[in-house]
């Protein structure tokens, strides 16, 4: 017979190994997080918390949150805003009250330029007389260069102030943006050309959900760029000691790829090497390009989904994925809608029936009557070690998504059944 006194012992040890157990599975904190998966989760948090702006455009970018002119509003109170008269803000929606405001108080307001230019940033000019609505038409104008002048490599500009913007923030200055590096890259060649100087101040817009504590220290290499000022729309967060800058473009760790990207960087270092300076870069090339998944979107909603609308920015990814991602809409008649079946494409065959007599063995059941249709054998094609099913999936996301996902990481599945969310 059991010791009474062990008995409780090893019931209340388990009872703990349980309990403990059940905290471990049920964190959604990695043991050792990564860059990645503190943005995951900061947004859910903006998502969960219902403070974000486009139920569909949190993930994979700077997200838009609500009273974002509240935390323009606190900026601009300022001392740093008062006295700058140069002042360069990113292109993020959590931006745009900002930007306004700061073209109101007749400040010098420069954005980032277009990547097929060679110019280091655009001026938005405005005339010396124009109305507040008028300022504010020259940011919201579809032609990128409309009311914009090119700032070239070879001015001498000099800025007071640098807005941009974060996924997450730590109160010590550290930033974490949306994972592609290209502010960060901006923020180098500001540097490597001295219009950011030790006297301009970085500082950035965010929600209280997007603040912490700490981050991890070794998460962050030497182009990583900090913040000396923090905004939400409760509070304006003053970093107590300045970090340290990238000090200008690291260029072994660029891609000839990401050059021909941005032609501004190549002009630089055409004009390093005429000097006599010997640039080497990255020989593999492993940037990511993220901008080719997230597609831009503009004008009316009904306009966003017509089938071959010029106003969509595509990429290669997306010319591939063309036939995948087309919900084609059924035809009105007379008032009713006529069922058309939807043409399958090439990289759906997984999924879909062949012609003819194919069609009909795909729906015939097994004898066990177990009721699941028996998969056509597709030709070429090696014998399968494995297959993975995913679900859960969010309604934005498309096949070429999780393709682009799936190339970063180096995995390439033989075959991909695509049934949507």
């Amino acid at each position: 017979m059991e010791n009474p006194s062990n008995a409780d012992t090893a019931a209340a040890a388990a009872e703990n190994g349980a309990n403990t157990a059940q905290e471990v599975s049920s964190t959604t904190q990695p043991v050792e997080p990564t860059k990645r998966s503190l943005r995951v989760q900061t947004w859910k948090k903006i998502q969960e918390g219902k403070v974000g702006i486009g139920f569909n455009n949190i993930f994979n970018r700077i997200p838009a949150f609500v009273d974002a002119d509240k935390a323009a509003a606190l900026l601009i109170q300022e001392e740093e805003f008062k006295k700058a008269e140069h002042i360069k803000v990113n292109i993020d929606r959590a931006l745009h009250d900002f930007k306004e405001q700061a073209l109101l108080a007749d400040k010098s307001v420069y954005l980032p330029s277009t990547r097929d230019s060679s110019a280091l940033c655009l001026k938005v000019d405005v005339p010396a007389d124009a109305t507040e609505e008028q300022k504010k038409e020259a940011l919201r104008v579809q032609d990128i260069l409309k009311f914009r002048t090119e700032i070239g490599l070879e001015s001498k500009l000099k800025l007071d102030l640098v807005v941009i913007g974060s996924v997450v923030v730590s109160r010590e200055g550290y930033r974490i943006g949306r994972g592609n590096g290209f502010a960060d890259l901006d923020i180098g060649l500001l540097i490597e050309l001295g219009a950011i100087t030790p006297d301009t101040v970085i500082a950035t817009i965010v929600h209280d959900l997007q603040v912490v504590d700490t981050l991890p220290l070794d998460l962050f290499q030497k182009y990583d760029t900090p913040v000396d000022i923090i905004v939400t729309p409760t509070e304006v967060i003053r970093v107590a000691k300045r970090l340290p800058r990238p000090n200008g473009v690291f260029w072994e760790i660029l891609s000839e790829r990401r050059l021909k990207i941005l032609p501004v960087l190549q002009q630089l270092k055409e004009q390093e090497e005429k000097s006599g300076k010997t640039i080497v870069l990255k020989s593999e090339d492993t940037d990511v390009e993220q901008h080719q998944n997230n597609r831009r979107r503009r004008g009316p909603l009904r306009r966003r989904f017509q089938r071959g609308n010029p106003g969509r920015t595509t990429s290669q990814t997306d010319n591939e994925q063309q036939g995948e991602n087309t919900q084609k809409r059924a035809p009105r008649r007379k008032g009713r809608f006529v069922n058309r079946r939807r043409r399958t494409t090439k990289s759906e065959g997984d999924q879909s029936a062949v012609e003819g007599g194919a069609k009909s063995e795909d729906r015939k059941f097994d004898e066990g009557g177990a009721g699941e249709r028996r998969q056509t054998k597709k030709k070429n094609r090696g014998p399968r070690d494995f297959c993975v099913k995913l679900t859960n999936l969010t309604r934005d996301i498309r096949v070429k998504d999780l393709k682009s996902e799936l190339r970063k990481r180096e995995c390439n599945p033989m075959s991909i059944a695509w049934k949507g969310v």
